[in-house]
């Protein structure tokens, strides 16, 4: 009875192990605490190789003494299994680190960082955008007066002027979304965007020629309860102009990943991360190396109107995000 007993408990955890790869697919991805967990692979691949590793190293010390474990030894097995899943994921997502290409004729480049509050100072963020060759510059927690300044500096490092359109709802910058495009891609207009509890912008040509532009942030899974509910509608909302609007750009930090099933239900919308090869690497903490953290921010890109030729992950300033640049090309 014992050993039955055994035997269905190590099958458990065994199941249980399996299913941390893909929650999503089980509809409990944007639930606490496997939202929290999922989002961090990188854990999960070092934890699951870690007790694998921990407890087939007793198996074989116990064989070494005449002794057998077959259960600690299927079990032992399927976490390291499972913990090379995990890894294959971040491998087939891209942890490419090469530098952005030049932009090809008629590519439109979109960085999106996450300023902290001025965590990244304005020259640090201009540097950065002139560096990538920037259109549209998407940044979640920056101010009008920060995002201003920005936007002067990139018409001095680049003599091209840019338009500002800003969206706060609260009294921290925290609040604040503020999107650059510049004049090269035409007159812009501000236009309803997203209803979300951080700001949220959305720009629309004049003349209807060109990308609808929208930059967003949704609230943080940060605990269980009312935060929970507000992200996964914050993420619902600000997903929602890829399933239903055709040639739309959805760029900023959407505090979720890949992992997460809001971020799946994306239409003909696609992650220019995963098509550049670089959704493997975090965008935040930005202060842990870059394989270790969660990719939380994405620029997303109708696939049906454009093609991404590159993208990649910057460290910028003092921020604790990094930033995720995309260079797209009508198709």
């Amino acid at each position: 009875m014992f050993k039955l007993l055994g035997w269905v408990l190590t099958l458990a955890l065994a199941a249980m192990a399996v299913l941390t790869l893909d929650p999503a697919r089980l509809g409990i991805s944007t639930y606490a605490p496997v939202t929290q967990a999922i989002a961090m692979r990188p854990y999960l691949v070092a934890g699951f190789v870690a007790l694998g590793g921990v407890l087939l190293l007793g198996v074989l010390l116990a064989a070494l003494l005449g002794r057998r474990w077959p259960r600690r030894t299927l079990l032992a097995v399927v976490l390291l299994g499972v913990g090379v899943g995990h890894a294959a994921v971040l491998w087939d997502r891209g942890l490419g680190d090469e530098p952005l290409p030049a932009a090809r004729e008629g590519a439109v480049t979109v960085l999106s960082l996450n300023t902290l509050g001025g965590g990244s100072s304005p020259e640090q963020v201009a540097d950065a955008a002139d560096g990538a060759g920037a259109d549209v510059v998407v940044l979640p927690e920056t101010s009008a007066e920060s995002a201003r300044a920005i936007a002067d500096g990139l018409t001095e490092r680049t003599g091209t002027a840019f338009q500002l359109f800003v969206d706060r709802t609260g009294e921290w910058d925290a609040s604040s979304t503020a999107l650059l495009v510049s004049e090269e891609l035409g007159e812009y207009t501000q236009a309803a965007a997203p209803v979300t509890a951080h700001g949220a912008v959305r720009a629309e040509p004049a003349d209807g020629s060109g990308p609808v532009l929208v930059g967003v942030h949704p609230m943080s899974p940060h605990a269980p309860g009312p935060a929970m509910t507000r992200w996964r509608a914050d993420l619902d909302a600000v997903t929602e102009p890829c399933r239903s609007e055709p040639g739309v750009i959805v760029a900023g930090d959407f505090n979720a990943t890949l992992d997460h099933a809001p971020m799946r239900d994306i239409g003909s919308c696609v992650d220019a991360s995963v098509e550049g090869g670089v959704a493997g690497v975090a965008t935040w903490p930005a202060h842990l190396p870059r394989l270790l953290g969660a990719h939380i921010d994405h620029v997303l890109v109708d696939g049906d109107v454009y093609t991404v030729d590159a993208a990649a992950v910057l460290e910028v300033g003092e921020s604790d995000h990094r930033a995720v640049v995309a260079q797209i090309s009508p198709t």
